[in-house]
């Protein structure tokens, strides 16, 4: 399947891409025709939801194919993310109005979690709901949604009080007291509308309560194999015009690819690509054998999102102006690498966070 995939991004897709960024606007249904397509809307949904479930290994390979033609088809596997999410914890109604239409490709959603001054903590998140009128009145900030403005709903983090543990509400964009807007333009994934979105007693029904945020905790942990698998595509997409580039290109008499300096640049891009995607697959069949694998999924995360943007500047700095021009794809690909370290949690925090696990274990091996 992952290789029918890149063909028809190939032909389909990357055509497209170029006008897309300079418009600033994929069109939706551009998205979607690729999820009903090849069945990603439901990977990640059990086949008693109507889902087709596939293993992470397999999932991890559809996020590195969408990586290598164009990142901003990655959010294909975050609605993926939240169907299985919604799967897990709605009820019978809440499933058949969000859950359902997500996997069937007839609706789509994100998750509207970060806020102004607090980022992805979610221990510092100040959204409140307030529980009147019959339902919840929701008050507070979000930012950096993507697409947010084309969504059918959002699910919004917030707490019913100061101290609570935050829950989950389903938000429709359009219902008053919910005002979103397109941020700037931003370094890279320019077809993406990046959003922020103002909550002012926004009236949500009891029914869209979804459930307690410690339910999404888990997969929030494995949407950082889809990054870095895009990051993994990112990567090898960057080495493959690398290698391309320099065999076609010859200076002083000779290939690129066949001058010593060039060659030991080449060689260590090649190694970085190959283990981050054993590494990668390794966090990914952990996950697949029901472990929680928390250490090597940050540490995939961490991994392979520096590697993709050490490759794709190096892949930059072979081609020279040809790889800085902006009517190239490697300069995309090196912008679309910087944002992979950033999202779904930065990768400072993740080392703060294997280094802590790290220590744990160290401790818990000197007390036995």
């Amino acid at each position: 399947m992952t290789r029918d995939l890149l063909g028809h991004l190939r032909s389909e897709v990357e055509p497209r891409v170029d006008a897309w960024e300079e418009e600033g606007h994929v069109p939706p249904e551009a998205l979607w025709e690729v999820g009903r397509r090849f069945g990603l809307l439901g990977m990640m949904t059990p086949a008693d939801r109507g889902g087709h479930p596939r293993p992470w290994t397999e999932i991890v390979a559809v996020a590195a194919a969408l990586g290598r033609v164009y990142r901003p088809f990655g959010f294909l596997l975050t609605n993926a993310l939240i169907a299985g999410y919604l799967a897990e914890v709605a009820n019978e109604l809440q499933w058949n109005r969000r859950g359902l239409p997500l996997v069937e490709g007839r609706a789509a959603s994100v998750l509207a979690l970060n806020e102004p001054d607090a980022g992805n903590d979610l221990a510092a998140l100040a959204t409140i709901a307030e529980e009147r009128d019959g339902g919840y009145r929701l008050t507070g900030t979000k930012t950096y949604i993507p697409n947010a403005d084309q969504v059918d709903f959002l699910l919004v983090a917030a707490r019913e009080a100061p101290d609570a543990d935050p829950s989950i509400y389903a938000v429709d964009p359009g219902v008053r007291g919910c005002d979103v807007r397109r941020l700037g333009p931003t370094m890279a994934l320019r077809g993406v509308h990046l959003c922020e979105i103002e909550l002012d007693g926004c009236l949500v029904a009891p029914e869209d309560r979804i459930g307690d945020m410690r339910d999404l905790w888990p997969h929030l942990g494995r949407s950082r194999l889809l990054t870095a698998g895009l990051a993994l595509g990112c990567a090898t997409e960057a080495l493959e015009l690398a290698l391309e580039y320099t065999a076609r290109t010859r200076r002083f008499g000779k290939p690129l690819n066949r001058q010593g300096a060039v060659q030991q640049n080449l060689a260590e891009m090649g190694i970085a690509v190959e283990t981050g995607r054993i590494y990668l697959d390794h966090a990914a069949a952990l996950v697949d054998a029901g472990e929680r694998a928390s250490l090597q999924i940050s540490a995939a995360k961490v991994y392979v999102t520096d590697l993709a943007m050490n490759v794709t500047t190096s892949a930059t700095q072979l081609m020279g102006g040809w790889g800085y021009l902006s009517s190239g794809k490697v300069e995309r690909l090196m912008r679309e690498a910087k944002l992979n370290q950033i999202v779904d949690g930065a990768n400072e925090i993740h080392r703060t966070l294997i280094a802590r696990e790290l220590s744990d274990r160290h401790s818990e091996k000197g007390q036995k």
